[in-house]
């Protein structure tokens, strides 16, 4: 597949990104960017796309899709069940129920970087843990 993204700021260019699961579970990205391949594994298809886009960041280099917004995180049960590849819109104070494909294109929404996106999660999530 291949995903849109911002580099030094400027749209219109994208990246190639090709995903596998082994027989234990580990899921790997391969991303393909200005002739330079970068492989990621993790326990989970929402972590490999975090650590391609940390090393994606140190090249100002943002992806614009699902999984780098800052309202969007998985939950363990999506993580279980669907390897992380589904994630949800998190708003604060409110339990997370719209569901979104962490791959899909997502250019009319802002991005922000892994730290941003997961501080924003820890704040969400003590906003519920508040209610």
């Amino acid at each position: 597949m291949n995903l849109p993204v911002l580099r030094s700021g400027h749209p219109g260019t994208f990246i190639h990104v090709e995903g596998d699961q082994s027989p234990s579970g580990i899921c790997s990205l391969a991303v393909t960017d200005s002739g330079r391949c970068y492989i990621c594994a993790a326990r989970d298809f929402f972590d490999a796309l975090k650590a391609v886009r940390l090393i994606l960041e140190a090249r100002d280099v943002q992806v614009l899709c699902n999984g780098s917004r800052e309202d969007v995180w998985p939950s363990a049960k999506s993580r279980r069940r669907d390897s992380g590849l589904v994630a949800y819109v998190c708003k604060p104070g409110q339990v997370a129920t719209e569901e979104v494909q962490i791959f899909e294109d997502a250019t009319d929404t802002s991005h922000v970087s892994v730290s941003t996106q997961e501080a924003y999660a820890k704040r969400w999530l003590a906003s519920v843990a508040a209610r």
